[in-house]
């Protein structure tokens, strides 16, 4: 309805010959009794043409050439020169109709050509899976089903840091401290290998003369010692075996897995060119990109001893991304902290000639309530399946005979992560993302849960006819407002695949559940003496649940029937 709205007032503005230029916005009022829908356009055109923003108002009101009974109750211009569009009962009735009609697939965009690589994700092997690897999965998968619900092609990627100081100081750490140990019977290995990890960088650190045999074991390493590239082969696959575990756990699946290990080759072989090009050049022994005159810094590609840094590897990453997918458009989700390095990264392939289109979507970090921030280093992280058999355990508790405990654990995990924008740090609070009432997933899912009590006891007391229900019948104020917010639906999943701020995803799901809450305590669904009405109003709770179901499976969230 946006998009219809710009292009009505876009043909005004062509009619009236307007030559200023101004863009149309249309936004939802932030108090729905001024309509459904405004827009300051007359006040930006009044103000470059020196004329009356409410005069300007009405005279493009004037001009609208439609039939407003096929979608507006009425349009008017209010003070200082807003324009509000209210939307016709007949069509949130329509709107009903079509949500159950078209089910799951209301609010799919149409197809579009553009197609998207969002790369997520990315966990280094040798370390523990954490809680703040679960903020990247859950950002990038939600981001991923709502930009392929908005039309796209998507291709979902990951990229494993399978090599490097770390994987190199954790093989050192086993060679060190656990060589007499039969590694096979080690219970939880990959978490092993998080904690061989830390206690080696913490060895080095309180012993710099180890640092030496660190170094010789890395140099080993990387000139192809068959003893240690086993060891590696074997640990890694450890690391990636838990990976997949978690992604399962999850819901989650890649169409395009990357790793780091096959990067490297392919960037030590493009260095020449980088350099015969100017864009990359010797410095003190080491390989850098200079960009200070782009106000970018430096960044180095390859250190003087010779090991290979992420901006080397990245390069042709994302040139065979583009190359073997035939993508559109790259996204990738990492920390926020990396914002800097993506844009370094970004220019370095502009300057290549690589100028397509990439964009860096970035998250801030996540700890546990009252804890510190985790580091792998030091060895106080806590791991996604610590996680996720905690708040089962606590779901068991809270929702006594739940049916569907890791149903309601999961989707309070990724609600509470998925809420707050991207920007923004989280404290993960086991017991707030549990609660019943609140911006949390248990409510939405209990609201859910609810529609479908009230639909099942519909059909067992066969209250719904087969007749077209009578959709005139709703129109009290709580069903009207239920009817608005499903009708935001197909406009947020747009606006989402364009943004990709899927923390509004979340927010719309409260919203949602909320308005049928509020519906629920003022209007009776199920009332034998008036078999119409409740026809129409189980149409409205049907597609109410339609709706919010769809929503909480875009951020991975189940949707129970009982809870």
């Amino acid at each position: 309805m946006k998009e219809i709205i710009r292009k009505l007032i876009q043909g005004v503005l062509t009619d009236l010959e307007s030559k200023v230029n101004v863009e149309i916005l249309v936004d939802y009022p932030k108090n729905e009794q001024f309509g459904d829908y405004t827009t300051n356009v007359a006040m930006m055109l009044a103000k470059k043409m020196g004329k009356n923003p409410m005069e300007t108002a009405n005279r493009i009101i004037s001009n609208l050439k439609f039939p407003i009974s096929n979608f507006f109750e009425k349009v008017e211009a209010v003070e200082p020169g807003y324009i509000n569009f209210y939307l016709s009962p007949k069509y949130f009735w329509d709107k009903v109709e079509e949500i159950n009609k078209l089910k799951v697939a209301f609010g799919d965009s149409p197809s579009k050509e553009k197609k998207v690589m969002i790369e997520y994700s990315q966990p280094n092997t040798h370390k523990e899976f954490h809680i703040g690897h679960l903020r990247n999965v859950i950002i990038g998968s939600a981001i991923v089903a709502t930009t392929r619900k908005a039309g796209y092609p998507v291709v979902a990627a990951n990229y494993f840091g399978d090599i490097g100081s770390h994987i190199a100081k954790c093989l050192w750490g086993l060679e060190k401290f656990h060589a007499d140990e039969n590694l096979e019977k080690i219970p939880d290995r990959a978490e092993f290998l998080g904690k061989v990890y830390s206690e080696a960088v913490q060895a080095i650190e309180k012993n710099p003369e180890l640092e030496n045999e660190f170094k010789d074991l890395q140099n080993k390493l990387e000139s192809g010692d068959e003893k240690l590239t086993e060891l590696w082969k074997k640990t890694r696959g450890w690391s990636l075996g838990e990976f997949d575990r978690i992604y399962e756990i999850l819901g989650v699946k890649f169409d395009a897995l990357f790793y780091e290990s096959q990067e490297e080759q392919a960037g030590i072989k493009i260095l020449p060119e980088l350099i015969e090009k100017g864009i990359a050049k010797e410095s003190q022994g080491a390989i850098i990109a200079d960009l200070e005159k782009y106000g970018l810094g430096v960044l180095v590609l390859r250190r003087k001893d010779g090991s290979v840094l992420y901006g080397l590897k990245d390069i042709p990453l994302a040139i065979e991304k583009f190359d073997k997918y035939k993508i559109d458009r790259s996204v990738v989700i990492t920390d926020v902290r990396q914002s800097f390095y993506f844009r370094q990264l970004f220019k370095i392939l502009e300057l290549y000639g690589f100028r397509k289109q990439m964009c860096h979507v970035g998250f801030e970090a996540v700890s546990l309530k009252g804890g510190e921030m985790m580091s792998s280093r030091k060895g106080n992280v806590v791991t996604a399946q610590k996680i996720f058999s905690e708040m089962i355990r606590k779901v068991k508790d809270q929702f006594l005979g739940a049916p569907y405990p890791e149903e309601i654990a999961l989707g309070a995990i990724k609600f509470f992560m998925l809420k707050y924008s991207s920007g923004s740090r989280i404290e993960f609070d086991m017991d707030e993302a549990l609660k019943l009432e609140g911006a949390t997933g248990p409510y939405v899912q209990y609201a859910h849960a609810r529609i479908c009590s009230i639909l099942s006891k519909a059909g067992s007391e066969k209250l719904k006819s087969q007749k077209q229900a009578n959709f005139s019948l709703l129109s009290r104020g709580k069903e009207i407002g239920l009817m608005r917010e499903l009708n935001k639906f197909p406009e947020l999943v747009e606006e989402i695949g364009e943004s990709y701020e899927v923390h509004k995803l979340p927010h719309y799901a409260i919203r949602l559940a909320d308005k049928f809450h509020s519906f629920y305590d003022e209007c009776r669904v199920i009332d034998e003496a008036k078999p119409e009405l409740t026809q129409a109003r189980i149409e409205l709770i049907s597609a109410t649940r339609i709706v919010l179901a769809e929503t909480l499976r875009l951020i991975g969230v189940g949707a129970p029937a009982r809870m």
